[in-house]
């Protein structure tokens, strides 16, 4: 029985279904959490639940997580609530990794190297990898790593997945084998052979395996949608047939499919533990009630018991806008953007989020000539270099500072290809370590480097500026408004997805796309694309027109333009002064011109009209829909109070 005087505060602010995550005693436990439902919140308070119940010993209590960033992120919160490196958290790869140290100290065995730049050794096999693209190569072994496939069988299983590849599978699954060989020859090891090393290691010793048993007696696995088929099976080796288990993950949000992934570990957990609790968390947040309503119509077939609702009023209606092409459809983006802020407000509670990071470079483009700051995630250098990414790769396994240092060391003391000193690359990440070492406080690794240089390397950006980002990226994030660009044939979902699984996992990649804005949502897609006919998404069929304000479908040119005041216009009017009063005052809180806040022909029309819905106001003709959902709820308590006095 838990202790309600040590664990009351974990309780407070949640819900009946958060309360009964954090505090059921069935194992194993799998909790459904959607988007905006505090699924890190009821994670983290649950493990803090089950340590100071009593009911965990701190010092084998194991959260499994996917990155560092959402490992760091359960750390702080863990923190927070009053533990203070008790439970480990990390990675598969951190924790096998771990083990596999120690395991390799208590035997007395020679760790083998590990291969932190699997490109170098790709690029070497490679040379004569008849035309293939190096970054192909990397991402089909990464796939066959996960679902656990050995070089002979890659080809037959790549063409039953229908691989982007599968043209060149034969050739790809000659690279893999000459790849697996190299690393054995040369007694290396890369991330993935970890959790397969530590796998074979506890299926060899039954001892060892009991002990690494103990050692991780109660697991915690977030993202659980997210699990490969190795993972899955390193998972259940350390859980051994034990029943302390609680996952945490939402069917809904499976979009890593094409890297591995195995959404199917989730969606079918009822058969495979025996006498599983299943605890949902349906009340959504983040979100309004309209983009809750929204975000569920891509799944269509998928998501026929999905029950999840808003716990917040009403409030702006999703916006499509259609563009005859790409060029009109960034211009339209632009003006969307400038309404979506919020007279003073921020421009970092905006994102544009699209398919493909090619579709953000124009939109990018033209934010930035009308003078609009932006952040283009994803768009780094190390991402773009092949040789800078194997050097990232590199400076993650140095563990400590003085590792750093030394590795750095070693790289200026390399020659370059010209025998005249060190490569201008080296020299160049070289100097970045001496700048973080100097410069960063805190625990400084090689992981915290890689995660700073690249960022440190660009030219500085703007702390208050717009995030542009794919779909992907975008994943775990959240802004108050949202923009998704070039939702339409060919793009979402994408001509890649030759199979239904693989459209099934693009209807979910929109659906969290979707779920990112906590108020206003806006939607846009191109009639032509780089002179090929597109059209609106088939996933948007279920977002029906009939259901919205007719204004929506409104042609997008009229955004941010409004007409001039009628000249019979009377400013006596007790209207039109209210409004202005109300306007001079917003205007003069936010610091911006008056007509930021509203220009004088929308007031007008709006003393004219005095519309008394939402509905109404958004259909006047010289307020944008935009407009309209910004400041609707204000401009409708100030006609109602002038109406009433």
């Amino acid at each position: 029985m838990a202790d309600l005087a040590v664990t009351d505060h974990l309780l407070e602010g949640l819900d009946t279904s958060q309360r009964l995550a954090v505090t059921s005693p069935s194992m194993p436990l799998a909790i459904i959490a959607g988007a905006g439902s505090g699924k890190t919140m009821v994670l983290t308070r649950r493990i803090a639940y089950r340590i100071l119940s009593g009911t965990a010993d701190e010092r084998h209590a194991v959260a499994i997580t996917f990155t560092r960033q959402a490992a760091g992120e359960l750390d702080r919160r863990l923190a927070a609530l009053g533990l203070r490196d008790t439970a480990q958290v990390g990675t598969f790869h951190a924790l096998a990794s771990g083990l596999l140290r120690q395991r390799w100290k208590d035997t007395n065995r020679r760790a083998p190297t590990l291969l932190t730049s699997r490109l170098e050794l790709l690029r070497e096999i490679l040379g004569r990898g008849g035309g293939l693209e190096l970054p192909v190569v990397n991402l089909e072994i990464d796939w066959a790593h996960a679902r656990r496939i050995e070089p002979s069988r890659y080809e037959e299983a790549a063409r039953r997945s229908a691989r982007k590849a599968m043209r060149d599978a034969g050739r790809i699954a000659e690279i893999y084998d000459a790849y697996e060989t190299a690393k054995k020859r040369r007694g290396l090891v890369d991330f993935d052979d970890l959790l397969s090393v530590c796998l074979g290691e506890m299926e060899r010793d039954p001892a060892y395996a009991e002990m690494v048993r103990w050692r991780l007696r109660h697991l915690f696995v977030d993202e659980f949608q997210d699990v490969n088929p190795l993972q899955f099976a390193l998972l259940e080796a350390w859980r051994g047939g034990r029943q302390d288990l609680c996952v945490v993950g939402d069917p809904r949000q499976s979009i890593y499919g094409w890297n591995g992934a195995d959404p199917s570990l989730l969606e079918t957990i009822e058969t495979r533990y025996s006498g599983i609790e299943i605890v949902r968390l349906a009340t959504n947040y983040r979100s309004t009630p309209e983009v809750v309503a929204a975000a569920k119509s891509p799944l269509g077939a998928q998501n026929t018991t999905d029950d999840t609702r808003s716990s917040r009023p009403e409030g702006a209606v999703p916006i499509v806008l259609g563009a005859a092409d790409e060029i009109e459809e960034a211009e339209i983006v632009a003006r969307a953007i400038r309404e979506l802020r919020p007279p003073g407000g921020r421009w970092r509670s905006m994102a544009i989020l699209a398919r493909t990071h090619a579709q953000l470079v124009p939109i990018a483009d033209e934010l930035a000539r009308r003078g609009i700051p932006v952040r283009v995630w994803g768009d780094r250098s190390d991402a773009q270099d092949p040789a800078l990414r194997g050097l990232m790769d590199e400076a993650r396994s140095c563990r400590s500072r003085n590792e750093l240092a030394a590795w750095a060391t070693d790289l200026i003391s390399l020659l370059g290809p010209d025998g005249e000193g060190p490569a201008p690359l080296r020299a160049e990440v070289a100097d970045g370590v001496r700048r973080y070492l100097r410069d960063v406080p805190g625990e400084q690794t090689g992981p915290g480097f890689a995660e700073w240089y690249p960022l440190a390397r660009e030219p500085e950006i703007p702390r208050d500026s717009v995030d542009l980002l794919t779909f992907h990226a975008a994943k775990g994030r959240e802004w108050r408004s949202v923009v998704l660009v070039g939702v339409e044939l060919g793009l979402v979902p994408h001509g890649s997805a030759s199979t239904p699984e693989a459209r099934d996992e693009e209807a979910r990649l929109l659906h969290v796309a979707m779920t990112r804005p906590a108020d206003q949502l806006v939607i846009t897609y191109a009639r032509s694309r780089h002179g090929k006919r597109r059209g609106r998404s088939p996933l948007l069929a279920g977002i029906a027109d009939a259901a919205l304000p007719t204004a929506i479908s409104r042609p997008a040119a009229t955004i941010g333009l409004s007409r001039p005041a009628t000249a019979d216009s009377s400013p006596a009017d007790p209207m039109v002064e209210a409004l202005r009063e109300w306007r001079r005052r917003a205007a003069r809180a936010a610091g911006v011109p008056e007509s930021a806040v509203l220009a004088d022909g929308a007031l007008q029309q709006i003393a004219e009209r005095r519309p008394t819905t939402f509905a109404e106001l958004i259909g006047l003709d010289a307020l944008s829909p935009l407009a309209a959902n910004r400041l609707g709820p204000r401009i409708l308590e100030v006609l109602a109070a002038t109406s009433a006095g």
